[in-house]
């Protein structure tokens, strides 16, 4: 093989390498965007939701940001719980989500409570697989707040009060993190 085949050949196996998702993580799945996709990025729903999952509180244990969807919402939560043995008890979904309410896109950020629903708990266990997934022990597709829900905020989006309604996004996370740290 001359000279050059091997080197195109070593630069191939190089880039194959290089594109290859890391040993033993999932294969990421492609969704079509959706229109509630679309506004959760005009808001950075994601973004400013990850920043309050990487704070150290000092009574909780927080989780996330992930993204749930379904085919009439789409939302970005982070999950989290009192700490301590019993604080797995209930866990708190904290969310904004886009979904759709007598034709138009709501925006709706709020709090659910979840309850435990697993058969047993094994503390060990529970404590690894909580930081990347809450579906398992809590049996919820993380759907947006009902009425029996803590809402925080809710109006209908408009693309030309995006910048109120990120306003709106940042206040509440502010505020949700004062009452976090006050308690």
């Amino acid at each position: 093989m001359p000279a050059e085949d091997k080197n195109q050949r070593y630069e191939n196996i190089l880039k194959n390498i290089e594109r290859r998702r890391p040993f033993g993580s999932a294969r990421k799945e492609e969704l079509p965007r959706t229109p509630q996709d679309r506004v959760l990025d005009l808001l950075n729903a994601f973004d400013a939701m990850a920043e309050l999952a990487q704070r150290d509180f000092e009574r909780i244990l927080c989780y996330g940001p992930q993204t749930v969807r379904r085919r009439a919402w789409s939302g970005v939560v982070i999950w989290y719980h009192r700490k301590g043995y019993h604080g797995y008890q209930i866990l708190r979904l904290f969310g904004v989500w886009a979904h759709y309410r007598e034709g138009e896109i709501m925006l709706s950020i709020g709090i659910r409570r979840l309850p435990y629903r697993a058969p047993v708990y094994d503390a060990g266990v529970y404590r690894v697989a909580i930081q990347n997934n809450f579906k398992i022990y809590y049996d919820d597709d993380g759907r947006p707040p009902e009425d029996v829900d803590r809402l925080l905020y809710r109006a209908p989006f408009k693309l030309r009060k995006r910048l109120e309604h990120r306003q709106a996004l940042n206040d509440t996370l502010h505020s949700w993190t004062s009452e976090i740290d006050a308690r």
